[in-house]
């Protein structure tokens, strides 16, 4: 594997970190395993062009699909993400302003829902496990589905007001979940399925995208992609991205 460090530990780190809520048990994501398009997503276009401008949001998966996207779009599109794992929603309703910026952004693709599903305690600290709790433990799903819909209706609202063509992005299975941990991103992705149609907002679901391949295209981790899942992700939003530039 060819690594690029031109960019230091940032992205290794960023992508670690992603990996938090692994259960106990779960196979820990490997430095040899991850690849040059992990490390090249953060390397933003410096130049300005006159080709359109695209803004991918997201977490860890899209910073594995990121580079992908911009060498497929190269000549057609410039593909910049913020320099961080966008992690949460909650994170998005604080953040979403600063990572658009002053740009005049064409299409903005994103996504949150991973970690929105992760289990945190009472003081929000993230609980690294899988098993279920009962109420009184104090111990929860960082957001219900109708506060994920909250974060998502204001971080829409923002993205709005760009004039930029958005597409959704489903939220990717975690897989190594059982039982109604398993069943928690598909119950979000309705969640948000039901805000995006409400508000003719474009649906990329990559979860049903990935279903059928998810054994080849996950790492060990079952969660993040290996480099030919993060290719194939990236043809599949690349085109959504062109479908989205061809209508606006």
């Amino acid at each position: 594997m060819k690594v690029n460090y031109r960019m230091g530990l940032l992205p290794w780190l960023v992508l670690m970190m992603a990996s938090v809520g692994t259960a106990s048990g779960a196979a820990p994501i490997a430095e040899a395993e991850l690849h040059e398009d992990v490390t090249n997503a953060f390397v933003n276009p410096q130049k300005a062009s006159k080709l359109p401008k695209v803004l991918i949001i997201g977490d860890s998966i899209s910073i594995g699909y990121t580079d992908p996207v911009r060498k497929k779009l190269a000549g057609k599109a410039d593909v910049s993400r913020p320099n961080v794992n966008c992690q949460h929603s909650g994170t998005g309703v604080q953040m979403v302003k600063r990572w658009m910026g002053t740009t005049k952004w064409d299409v903005i693709h994103f996504n949150f829902g991973i970690w929105d599903t992760h289990w945190v305690d009472a003081k929000g600290a993230l609980v690294r496990t899988e098993a279920d709790y009962p109420p009184s433990s104090g111990i929860h799903l960082r957001y219900t589905p109708e506060q994920y819909r909250e974060n998502l209706t204001q971080i829409i609202k923002v993205l709005q007001g760009s004039g930029a063509k958005l597409i959704w992005a489903s939220t990717t299975p975690v897989m190594y979940r059982k039982g109604a941990r398993l069943k928690a991103i598909p119950t979000l992705n309705r969640t948000a399925e039901e805000l995006m149609k409400a508000n003719n907002i474009a649906i990329d679901d990559l979860y049903s995208f990935v279903m059928p391949s998810v054994k080849k295209w996950q790492m060990e981790d079952q969660v993040h992609f290996n480099a030919l899942g993060n290719d194939e992700l990236g043809k599949q939003v690349s085109e959504s991205i062109l479908k989205a530039l061809k209508s606006k």
